[in-house]
């Protein structure tokens, strides 16, 4: 079976706050030149996505925005208005997504902190009432082994202080296992969490990868022999 290209399991489908984090840190990581496959699947999943999406209300703050990469984008050699209208457009999907992925990622990150702040609390009080109703197990089995004729209270109230203390001692390792559960979690969250955009690369990598601009000496994809037959060029850089 051929091995999975890092972009097939988002063909047919849109960029969503959800695989923002993971596809724009391939996106950002990428080394040219890529099999001519996975520009493909890019191309398609930018446009798809850029077709379905929304724009916000023209407000001062968006105009700012829009105004500062469109100067950005024509400073990197993309002159085609229409080719720079369009990035705009994918551009302020990437803004929207990382908002929108910004405040899952801190929401998720309250809740995991609070979740392991709980798991603490439960811990220390199964410990302390473990070890109160262990104490309490051992007076009053030194009550009943001190009566000649035990009461059946005294031996019901022992063997129930026992299993109390047998059960709260028997939760530690199940808390302790949450807890560690749950610090891998935070770990992965704040691993996949994508603090800021840099929006200078990733205009770069998205108007190569949709052929809006070109690079002399950057291939963005593999050639075959009969390309290069045909268009020979000088060997590629990787950037």
């Amino acid at each position: 079976m051929a091995t999975a290209t890092p972009w097939e399991h988002y063909a047919d489908a849109t960029l969503t706050a959800e695989s923002f984090p993971a596809f724009y840190t391939r996106l950002i990581g990428l080394r040219f030149p890529i099999p001519v496959e996975d520009v493909l699947e890019l191309r398609d999943l930018l446009n798809h996505s850029a077709d379905r999406y929304d724009e916000p209300a023209d407000t001062p703050q968006y105009r700012e925005f829009r105004d500062s990469l469109e100067n950005a984008i024509y400073s990197f050699g993309v002159e085609d208005k229409r080719h720079c209208q369009r990035l705009l457009t994918i551009l302020s999907l990437f803004r929207d997504l990382h908002y929108q992925h910004t405040v899952q990622s801190r929401n998720s990150e309250t809740r995991l902190r609070e979740a392991r702040n709980e798991n603490r609390l439960a811990r220390g009080r199964s410990l302390r009432y473990g070890i109160v109703a262990l104490f309490a197990t051992s007076i009053a089995g030194l009550v009943w082994f001190g009566m000649s004729e035990p009461l059946w209270q005294v031996k019901a109230l022992t063997a129930v202080l026992a299993f109390l203390s047998l059960d709260y001692f028997r939760s530690l390792p199940t808390l302790d296992r949450d807890f560690e559960r749950l610090g891998r979690q935070l770990n992965e969250l704040m691993r996949r969490r994508v603090d800021t955009i840099n929006w200078k690369t990733l205009i770069h990598k998205i108007a190569l990868i949709l052929g809006y601009k070109r690079i002399e000496g950057i291939e963005v994809f593999h050639r075959n022999h009969s390309t290069e037959t045909e268009y020979p060029t000088q060997p590629p850089l990787y950037h």
